[in-house]
């Protein structure tokens, strides 16, 4: 008798339990992998234009699961706007650097608010555009806020 001849077979019901395991034990592995990628913590922003500087000329909603526009948006440049807070959230943050120098120049009396969600922490942060800074600031934010109202017409 050769070698081949006195191994001893498995049964079709035990090599048939050790496949089922292995290939659940694969199975539990990918899952654990995908599971520990994080997920992007939804946007979800009201923003309010006054392009007057009073009376309100636009109110959106924005949502927005990283760069993916959300159901029940309703800025008309959602997708850039996604796009932009997925890349830039920061845009979101006007710098408040007090020694930055800013020229004296008047951008109109545009004004906005934004509040909610930005990947889930909470902002409330507004917009002018009364020297360079803030309309640097605006244009920076501009798919969010439009272009104001001195290029509105």
């Amino acid at each position: 008798m050769d070698d081949a001849q006195t191994l001893k077979r498995r049964p079709p019901l035990a090599s048939g339990l050790l496949i089922a395991a292995a290939v659940l034990a694969a199975g539990i592995a990918l899952a654990s992998c995908s599971a520990a990628e994080p997920q992007a913590s939804p946007t979800d922003l009201e923003i309010v234009v006054r392009n007057d500087g009073a009376t309100v000329s636009g109110e959106y909603r924005l949502r927005c699961q990283g760069e993916q526009v959300g159901a029940g948006s309703t800025l008309p440049t959602a997708e850039a706007a996604c796009a932009l807070l997925a890349s830039n959230p920061a845009a979101l943050s006007p710098a408040a650097n007090q020694d930055r120098i800013c020229t004296e120049i008047y951008g109109g009396p545009d004004t906005a608010q934004i509040t909610g969600t930005l990947a889930g922490r909470s902002v409330s942060v507004s917009f002018d555009r009364h020297n360079g800074c803030a309309i640097d600031d605006w244009a920076a934010a501009a798919p969010l806020l439009g272009d104001g109202a001195l290029n509105s017409n």
